[in-house]
């Protein structure tokens, strides 16, 4: 077996097992057939130190997710992992698009622009910026909403492209913050590989998925607005204490009490139908959890750690007392749904 022969076969490893058994053959003879140049000395040096193309490797990254997160026509167990990422990602879509919205107001309250609400504290009191350029740079962040809504949509390459703007930048100004004067911490750097994982997972929305339902989905982001931020806006802006709940802490207290709410649907209801949701609020479990465990390195040079990480690790505590019941719950399910071999057609080679 030559070495280029190796390395596309080590490529194919993404591809699940059945569909490689399947295909993999002729997709390897079709390969090393379009890297042949008619010249034997060429193709000698490509076959000991050429690699696949990086087009080669994308179509093959391309099908190992439609076919691991698959479709309407998938397998059972391919189509329930594919609804629970994509259910994970527009929960996770959501989440971002409701609080981008509302911080909207938070920034109009701070710059003084709503006069029939308390007066901010001097210290959380902002100064607009006189540049045009920095006032963009700091709006891109707000691109999580139109990006949600052009998911829900159906426009997934608009989704994700607008939600590059809102990743791009947060990267950039961290990198040029910490290489300055600002201390090292890991929670920004945390919550951004959470927008980088987000923006992957939007290619489960491939053209073999089922549709979004446009009308709850729409319909969630004004009720979350109103079931979330706006109450925490309102009581952190007169009572302090609350504004020890951060980012990963309120993601935490949603995740826990979303999943509060599934384990008392599933009582009533033990429908196949809950399975992608269950995988996906583990999944989501797990993403929080990670996030709150990397930001607590941050807490020990603050004058209230000790209390910071004690409600840190009650948030944690409080997610896995729900998640874990819920993690078993689909992991029991998706061993009980049948293992259909997950064989499609074989992708066309690029010569």
């Amino acid at each position: 077996m030559s070495r280029l022969e190796e390395r596309y076969r080590f490529v194919l490893r993404l591809l699940p097992a059945a569909y490689r058994q399947e295909w993999e053959d002729d997709m390897v003879a079709a390969f090393l057939d379009s890297m042949d140049t008619g010249d034997s000395e060429t193709t000698a040096y490509v076959t000991d130190y050429g690699r696949p193309s990086l087009s080669e490797v994308t179509s093959i990254v391309s099908l190992a997710v439609r076919l691991r997160l698959g479709g309407a026509d998938a397998p059972p167990r391919s189509y329930t992992w594919g609804q629970a990422v994509r259910l994970a990602t527009l929960m996770a879509m959501l989440a971002h698009a409701v609080m981008v919205t509302a911080s909207i107001a938070v920034t109009l309250w701070l710059y003084g622009k709503i006069a029939w609400l308390p007066a901010p504290a001097p210290e959380w009191a902002l100064t607009p910026s006189g540049s045009i350029w920095r006032t963009a740079w700091d709006l891109v962040g707000y691109a999580w909403l139109p990006a949600y809504i052009a998911l829900v949509l159906g426009h997934r390459r608009v989704a994700q492209a607008v939600a590059l703007l809102a990743v791009v930048p947060p990267v950039i100004t961290t990198a040029v913050q910490q290489a300055g004067d600002v201390p090292l911490s890991v929670s920004p750097w945390a919550m951004l590989l959470i927008d980088v994982v987000l923006l992957i997972a939007m290619a489960a929305f491939h053209h073999g998925a089922p549709p979004v339902p446009r009308r709850p989905w729409l319909l969630a982001l004004p009720v979350g607005i109103l079931l979330v931020p706006v109450p925490l806006f309102t009581i952190q802006a007169t009572t302090p204490a609350l504004r020890l709940l951060d980012w990963p802490g309120l993601s935490c207290a949603a995740v826990a009490a979303v999943m509060v709410i599934h384990l008392g649907g599933r009582v009533t209801n033990r429908s196949s139908r809950t399975l992608p949701w269950s995988l996906a609020l583990t999944l989501l479990a797990v993403a929080t959890l990670a996030l709150r465990t990397a930001t607590l390195l941050d807490y020990s040079d603050q004058a209230q750690h000790t209390t910071l990480a004690t409600i840190a690790s009650v948030q944690a505590i409080a997610v896995l007392a729900v998640g874990v019941p819920v993690a078993v719950l689909a992991i029991r399910a998706l061993r009980r749904l049948p293992s259909i071999p997950n064989v499609g057609p074989r992708p066309t080679t690029p010569t």
